[in-house]
């Protein structure tokens, strides 16, 4: 099974979530790590991010998570919450 982390922002987002999908996140987990490509997670890269790569996977149809792996292959897990997260901020 793959080595893993959160970020400070996964932490936080993650400890706002419904519990329902804190709970559904938390039983999903041990299979994504097993296959990030597992059908159900429909992972995909983002576009606009190349360095590193970033990608995101869906937890449900409304709530999703981004990750990266580092050179290892690691998974660094950088947010959780609804698809407003992939949204970019505008400066």
């Amino acid at each position: 099974m793959r080595q893993y982390q959160f970020t400070q922002q996964f932490e936080k987002s993650f400890s706002k979530l419904p519990a329902d999908m804190a709970e559904l996140f938390e039983k999903k987990l041990s299979i994504f790590l097993k296959d990030i490509f597992y059908p159900s997670f429909r992972t995909q890269k983002i576009e606009g991010f190349k360095n590193p790569p970033i990608w995101e996977a869906s937890l449900t149809m409304s709530y999703r998570f981004t990750f990266e792996m580092d050179k290892e292959g690691k998974i660094i897990f950088r947010n959780i919450g609804t698809h407003a997260i992939l949204e970019r901020k505008k400066v």
